[in-house]
């Protein structure tokens, strides 16, 4: 596409305006050549984020989380203000999530669709599971295209359709990989690490673990914490243990660099509760497969199912704090050096993000005449 000529524009809607993985498709959609726009709500996460500043982006103020109903109207009514500014032949509007997809849909707009999680998916939702899923596939079905951010996600909708892509959060082009470096892993005295949004009490647990019964060992904390249980929890390990440590938020992808080189493993064994931690894909395989960590993930759920494909890590039991003992005693650091060192042969087009079909798929078919 011809940068300095196009006049084909994509009104983005971000539930989280600083996501790291929303940032990331619109600079890669904008460096193809669209006019790209903006507009999203300030959730109080990742907020050391930013854009890139040719692109025009817009705060549509804060939005509550588990508040669904109040919610859904503040969307709807931005929604209509965001339409009456752009309604054009040449816009098409980028729903990242079900509730601005659902919306377009139901007002006639064309839209394309970007799955990164399944609202429904949880149990107190599980009487409308079905229901929900038939509406979504409709969602799907009737989208310009759908953008979904897991094979498991696709799996479960099972869409077989040339304008559904299968694209996994992966790394930013943009960084440089490093060269695995086992210096630390060979002294015996291993660390561990968790990146990202700290939700689940096994992440608390193995931290637990290591500070209690492993002071050879290192747990590092990485990601922005709000005040609350979490937070007070991380807090009293930091205090209660020498080895367990907190380091606070960080920009993602550039910070990535420093943040995987605090440790060797990285912690990623997320309690199972729903469906959505079954089938998701985070971003923290393809993260620790760049960097050359092994990583840990909780066991019969689709990231155990890509982290044994790959032979790039472990897969445990995390829900005791025996079973995360067990883990950690039978671990050897040959062991953690040869699957470092087999992550680090493994093809970058596995690894790195390229949305290079989606971009020209949207160039082909999202701007066509109603």
């Amino acid at each position: 596409m011809n940068n300095q000529n196009n006049s084909k524009t994509i009104v983005f809607l971000a539930m989280a305006l600083s996501q790291p993985r929303c940032i990331k498709r619109v600079a890669s959609l904008k460096e193809y050549g669209f006019n790209c726009i903006v507009y999203g709500y300030d959730r109080g996460k990742y907020d050391v984020n930013s854009y890139p500043k040719d692109i025009t982006v817009v705060n549509l103020g804060q939005l509550k989380d588990n508040e669904y109903f109040g919610k859904g109207i503040k969307i709807f009514k931005d929604l209509l203000r965001v339409l009456r500014e752009h309604r054009s032949p040449n816009t098409v509007f980028y729903a990242f999530g079900l509730f601005y997809a659902l919306y377009l849909r139901l007002l006639g707009e064309r839209y394309i669709y970007e799955i990164s999680d399944i609202l429904y998916a949880y149990p107190k939702f599980r009487h409308l599971l079905k229901v929900l899923k038939a509406i979504d596939k409709r969602v799907i079905n009737k989208s310009v295209a759908t953008v979904m951010t897991s094979g498991g996600f696709h799996s479960f909708f099972n869409i077989n359709s040339p304008k559904v892509f299968v694209i996994p959060n992966k790394v930013s082009p943009t960084l440089s990989r490093p060269t695995v470096d086992c210096r630390y892993i060979e002294t015996g005295k291993l660390s561990f690490g968790f990146v990202g949004s700290l939700r689940y009490q096994t992440i608390l647990s193995f931290a637990e673990v290591i500070g209690m019964y492993f002071q050879q060992y290192e747990f590092h904390f990485w990601g922005g914490l709000k005040d609350g249980p979490m937070k007070s929890a991380v807090d009293r390990l930091t205090n209660s243990y020498s080895n367990v440590f907190y380091h606070g938020a960080f920009r993602s992808p550039a910070d990535l660099p420093t943040v995987y080189d605090s440790f060797d493993i990285t912690v990623s064994c997320y309690q199972v509760s729903s469906l959505n931690e079954r089938i998701a894909e985070p971003n923290k395989l393809y993260e620790s497969l760049f960097f050359c960590k092994p990583i840990v993930v909780s066991d019969g759920i689709y990231l155990a199912t890509r982290v044994k494909e790959l032979g790039c890590g472990y897969c445990i039991q995390p829900d005791t704090e025996e079973s995360i003992k067990d883990f950690v005693s039978s671990l050897e650091s040959s062991q953690v050096k040869e699957v470092s060192v087999h992550t680090s042969q493994i093809d970058l087009k596995e690894i790195v993000n390229d949305q290079s079909p989606l971009n020209k798929y949207i160039e082909e078919n999202a701007f066509n005449p109603k």
